[in-house]
């Protein structure tokens, strides 16, 4: 249990080896609170909310894909040219 707490302590250290991904807890927690929302949502009946929470998905989807497009194309800068 100790090993647990010290790596995800550890996954806000960057210098740390050995330890969760920032990244990926963060992305993690993002996704379970979507999905909370959504089941809030569902359960809510409030089916003229469609369009909004709709779009709200995609520009989710659109940030998460452009991250993930940003840092290949930042690493790919980084290295050197052959």
């Amino acid at each position: 249990m100790k090993d647990l707490f010290n790596k995800l302590i550890g996954a806000l250290d960057t210098h740390s080896k050995n330890v969760f991904s920032a990244r990926k807890l963060s992305a993690f927690v993002v996704v379970i609170l979507i999905v909370v929302i959504h089941v809030k949502w569902f359960k809510s009946d409030h089916w003229e909310y469609l369009e909004g929470v709709l779009a709200l998905d995609f520009g989710f989807i659109s940030l998460c894909l452009g991250m993930t497009t940003y840092e290949a194309i930042k690493t790919q800068s980084n290295e050197p040219k052959q």
